[in-house]
């Protein structure tokens, strides 16, 4: 299976591995033909994610807030890419090294549907911070545990890939109730996601 290397979880660290991957897949684009999503999107994503890295830099909150949306738009492209790749290497380790990603290793006992994700807790970090911390009871056999969150009352979920079953929610509004909701990815990729809870940004 072809992994996404979320092990950097440093926005440096995604920066260098999206570069690498859209190098590495520009060089192999005889076997890699119609790749989702293509490699110009992919660019487009990574440019925008590097301007408002580098923007980020002067600690501007509405360029932090940008750039922070710009990574997760990279960080699920490089998921969906993951994905494409999979189906065309079919556990073959040298095409996966090829397009830049790293083979995950053989794992036992994943057979079956992916669990509901279990024990979904909300606390805030520090008041007047608008930080949120998720935690989820942890999955031996998730590659990733992918959080949702949205403001109550909308329809449109953001959503944010994690290798970790505990994850840190910034930027959100003060004095504003979110809703929360996670699932595990296992070999089945299909979301199996957790009871939606509630809470407020303080």
């Amino acid at each position: 299976m072809a992994k996404p290397n979320f092990k950097s979880t440093d926005a440096a660290g995604m920066l260098r591995y999206a570069e690498s991957i859209l190098l590495k897949m520009t060089q192999n684009v005889d076997l890699f033909a119609n790749p989702v999503p293509d490699l110009p999107t992919f660019e487009s994503l990574l440019n925008t994610y590097r301007e408002a890295y580098a923007e980020a830099s002067f600690r501007d909150k509405r360029a932090v807030i940008i750039k922070g949306k710009a990574g997760r738009e990279l960080q699920e492209a490089i998921y969906r890419l993951s994905q494409y790749v999979d189906s065309i290497a079919k556990g073959d380790a040298e095409l996966i090294v090829a397009a830049g990603f790293i083979p995950s290793s053989p794992k036992t006992n994943r057979i079956g549907r992916t669990p509901q994700a279990e024990n979904l807790r909300i606390e805030n970090v520090q008041v007047g911070t608008g930080k949120l911390r998720a935690r989820v009871k942890a999955w031996k056999h998730a590659r990733l545990y992918r959080y949702e969150y949205r403001v109550k009352g909308t329809e449109e979920w953001t959503s944010i890939l994690h290798t970790k079953s505990v994850l840190e929610i910034r930027d959100l509004e003060m004095m504003q109730f979110y809703e929360f909701r996670v699932t595990y990815i296992g070999t089945d990729t299909e979301p199996n996601y957790s009871d939606i809870i509630t809470a407020i940004a303080v």
